[in-house]
């Protein structure tokens, strides 16, 4: 029997491979915290370039656009920490008045909780897909969610369907942490592409460069 590596099933033990090692070094680069938001402008500009050319070498393209998102990701994310510590702050706040007078504020801030969480959702995509400044960023970031309302109601159902099994069962956490948060993001990734070429007005695509892509 004659050992073919482009059989399905080898074709799709390397791309969970790919998927894995992707996944793996994600993680490890959000272990400071402060660099959540350019490990995450990173995958999504990876998983961009995935869906573009499937060949790319997965890890080496995360590395190199995690150095290149960097600072602009770090803005982004020092932005929205400060933005939720001073939200969770308010809520905490309010809270313990515990009177008839808190409810107007605990109901203001849990809109601006709803607000900052669609901002981080659109922030990473739109700097990995997007060449602008960060003053434009943030104002697409914070505009664009409502332009785009359906999708982002599509982006919501995905991170609640993937996060929910995750937290209830043990098997699918682990799961998670192999491979699962890098297939969130390319099925995310296909829904964000869709709604940038529909919605618009995002301003100029990043250059592309790919390593080892076959165009």
């Amino acid at each position: 029997m004659r050992f073919n590596i482009n059989a399905p099933f080898w074709r799709f033990m390397d791309t969970l491979l790919r998927f894995v090692g992707l996944n793996l070094v994600y993680l490890i680069t959000l272990i400071p915290n402060v660099t959540i938001g350019p490990a995450r402008a990173a995958l999504y500009s990876t998983m961009f370039a995935y869906d573009e050319h499937d060949d790319i070498r997965l890890v080496k393209e995360y590395l190199t656009r995690f150095k290149r998102e960097f600072k602009q990701g770090l803005a982004a994310w020092v932005l929205v920490a400060i933005l939720a510590t001073a939200i969770l702050f308010g809520l905490s706040f309010w809270k313990a008045w515990d009177t008839n007078a808190s409810y107007i504020p605990l109901i203001l801030l849990v809109i601006a909780a709803v607000v900052v969480a669609l901002f981080a959702e659109y922030a990473a995509p739109l700097q990995a897909r997007f060449a602008n400044t960060t003053g434009r960023l943030f104002s697409l970031s914070a505009m664009f969610p409502w332009r785009a309302f359906p999708c982002s109601l599509v982006l919501v159902v995905i991170d609640v369907l993937a996060a929910g099994p995750s937290y209830f069962v043990p098997f699918i956490r682990v799961l998670a942490i192999l491979f699962g948060i890098a297939w969130v993001a390319y099925a995310k990734s296909l829904i964000l592409l869709w709604d940038f070429k529909r919605y618009g007005g995002t301003g100029k695509v990043e250059n592309p460069q790919y390593v080892n892509a076959h165009e």
